[in-house]
């Protein structure tokens, strides 16, 4: 015991650091756990949006007891409950005009056919200086 109470104060410095270095490291596990299981939800929920909006019907989900017996409290933020969600029979509305892409497309392309300089009048910013710098009564 007492070579390795002196081991211990003769290595103090590099003790300390490699317990920080392991701190750090079981952190940085912890973070990138937490990311990648939001990660994975988050691409659960948009497969299980396309599944719905491709299909139309309900899909059955299989779900374990032990996740069954949660209350909707405990469960993730983004599950909705199916009183919150929308009936499937109800189809959206479908739109006969352009695609949003096509639409931002016709106005970029309008926006790069304007003229980048205005050549008549002056700037706003000027005219608000010169409106500042003239006296009041005038």
């Amino acid at each position: 015991m007492n070579e390795f109470t002196a081991w211990m104060q003769s290595n103090w410095y590099e003790l300390g650091n490699l317990s920080v270095e392991v701190v750090f490291l079981s952190t940085g596990i912890w973070f990138a756990r937490k990311i990648l299981r939001s990660i994975r939800a988050s691409q659960e929920q948009v497969g299980a949006l396309i599944r719905l909006s491709v299909g139309g019907a309900v899909p059955e989900r299989q779900v374990p007891n032990a996740v069954a017996e949660r209350p909707a409290a405990t469960a993730g933020s983004y599950w909705l409950t199916p009183s919150e969600s929308a009936p499937a029979d109800q189809a959206a509305p479908v739109e006969n005009g352009p695609s949003p892409i096509l639409s931002a497309g016709h106005g970029l392309v309008g926006w790069l056919n304007t003229p980048m300089m205005k050549s008549s009048g002056t700037a706003p910013w000027r005219k608000a200086i010169n409106w500042l710098r003239s006296p009041a009564g005038s």
